[in-house]
């Protein structure tokens, strides 16, 4: 019998932007609303999760040719991270997760914004 996977995950981020006097932050005034979501994938495999992994600030390929990415920073600096390898556009920090469904094309790549810190991570095919 073929075993049958399901992932199911949701989202949520709050975009803000500082006050000019640089003491307050307040909802980004482009976006204008939290961003929330859940998605539902059935891979065909799962691979192996990966924890406690030392990053620094050299990139280091998480995954290619996957549906599905999940990356926790369980380390003090920021973790960056790239879906094209070339533009770290989301960076996480200590305690925070990026999970997301992305496009098999994608070349996901992670790196610590300074020094090192540590990630977990898992990736579906």
């Amino acid at each position: 019998m073929a075993t049958t996977y399901k992932i199911r995950y949701k989202n949520h981020a709050t975009p803000q932007e500082q006050h000019s006097d640089g003491d307050r932050w307040y909802l980004d005034s482009d976006v204008g609303k939290k961003l929330t979501g859940n998605g539902s994938l059935a891979p065909a495999a799962i691979g192996a999760f990966t924890n406690n992994v030392a990053i620094t600030t050299s990139a280091t390929q998480v995954g290619t040719s996957k549906d599905f990415v999940f990356i926790k920073n369980k380390g003090d600096n920021d973790l960056l991270i790239t879906l094209d390898n070339s533009n770290y556009l989301i960076v996480i920090s200590k305690g925070e997760a990026f999970a997301s469904e992305v496009n098999t094309s994608a070349d996901v790549r992670v790196k610590a914004s300074s020094g090192s810190t540590i990630v977990e991570y898992y990736t579906a095919t």
